[in-house]
C-alpha cells in the first residue's frame, strides 16, 4: 500500500512538471509566432513603400511626359 501511494505520489509530481513544461512550451511558442508575425508585418509594410515610392515615381514622370507635350 505504502508503494502504491509514493508511485501516485510521483505521477502527481510529474503531471504538475508536465502540464508547467506545456504551458512554458506554449508561451514560448507564442512568442515566437508573435515575433515571426510581427517581423511579416514590418516586411509587407516595407514592400508596400517601396511599391507606392515607384508607383508615384511612374505617375510623377508620367505627368511630367504629359506637360511637354501640352506645352
Amino acid at each position: 500500500m505504502r508503494i502504491l501511494f509514493i508511485v501516485l505520489m510521483a505521477l502527481g509530481f510529474v503531471g504538475c512538471n508536465t502540464a508547467q513544461g506545456v504551458k512554458q512550451d506554449v508561451r514560448i511558442g507564442a512568442e515566437a509566432t508573435g515575433e515571426a508575425l510581427h517581423k511579416g508585418g514590418e516586411a509587407v509594410g516595407n514592400a508596400l513603400n517601396k511599391t507606392g515610392e515607384v508607383v508615384g515615381g511612374a505617375l510623377k514622370k508620367s505627368g511630367e511626359a504629359v506637360q511637354r507635350v501640352v506645352e
